[in-house]
């Protein structure tokens, strides 16, 4: 028996990057994984090939069940009617990862600099409402469902660095944003027996980053199968509640639970 079978997960922003990778061990580990996203057969996003039909194919070929659904996390009704459909279809889920982000796509305008009075409002919207936003909108629909089972885990991908700015200001507040929605939510669903856990991965050999040509020797640290079996791990550990409310690194979560990347490493916390 494999440790998630019968388990229902969402993953959201599966189309590439982290959510494919955790989506994909979520399948190893025998889950049922509703992939989502907005690039499809035919009608991709940010002019990547990627789509959420190729990672649902791929939980499946993996041992757990795929199933792509369209879903744009920022639009009301498309999240609304994601989990009526699983609501209808399985009447509850176990698992939801929250892997979206809007920081990076190419459509952005570059502005006039890296300050923060030089880039454009395009930037603020894109992290904050592909973001935070998206992922208020979409554990909101998604609480129900676990609350009335008494159960569940809720994962956001996010990033932080005590003491320090992550990156550019309107990155770090959309990333801390998520950090404390994260300790609120956790508050507000112990009651329930819900969780809810802020997962930090390290800089990632994404299909992105390595289309740009970096690679290990650049910093780009982790596969997306690390922060994958880091989910998997804590949706496999009966005492994540423990660290409910917590931001942690996924090399921090390696080192608790035992997983390694890809090539057997271990890879520090990114701290770029």
């Amino acid at each position: 028996m494999k440790p998630l079978q019968g388990k229902i997960a969402v993953v959201s922003g599966a189309s590439r990057g982290a959510g494919r990778g955790i989506a994909f061990e979520l399948g190893s580990a025998g889950a049922t994984v509703y992939v989502t996203g907005r690039s499809v057969q035919g009608a991709t996003t940010d002019n990547r090939p990627e789509t959420i039909e190729e990672t649902a194919a791929g939980v499946t070929s993996r041992g757990g069940k795929g199933i792509a659904i369209r879903c744009d996390h920022t639009n009301d009704n498309d999240v609304r009617n994601l989990f009526e459909q699983i609501e209808r279809e399985h009447g509850r889920i176990d698992i939801l990862v929250n892997s979206i982000f809007g920081g990076s796509e190419s459509s952005l305008p570059a502005g006039e600099g890296r300050l923060f009075w030089q880039r454009p409002r395009e930037h603020w919207d894109a992290m904050m409402v592909s973001g935070p936003q998206a992922y208020l909108l979409t554990t909101r629909y998604a609480a129900p469902l676990m609350t009335q089972h008494r159960k569940g885990l809720i994962v956001n991908i996010t990033f932080f660095i005590k003491d320090r700015i992550s990156g550019n200001l309107y990155y770090d507040l959309a990333m801390n944003a998520i950090n404390r929605m994260t300790m609120g939510m956790a508050k507000e669903l112990k009651e329930f027996n819900v969780s809810a856990v802020a997962v930090c991965p390290g800089w990632m050999r994404t299909e992105r980053v390595k289309d740009s040509g970096f690679g290990p020797e650049d910093g780009a640290t982790e596969t997306t199968a690390y922060v994958g079996r880091a989910v998997a791990a804590l949706a496999s550990d009966t005492e994540v509640s423990e660290i409910s409310g917590v931001a942690v690194m996924v090399a921090d979560l390696a080192k608790k639970y035992g997983f390694t990347d890809v090539d057997g490493s271990q890879p520090l916390p990114f701290e770029g």
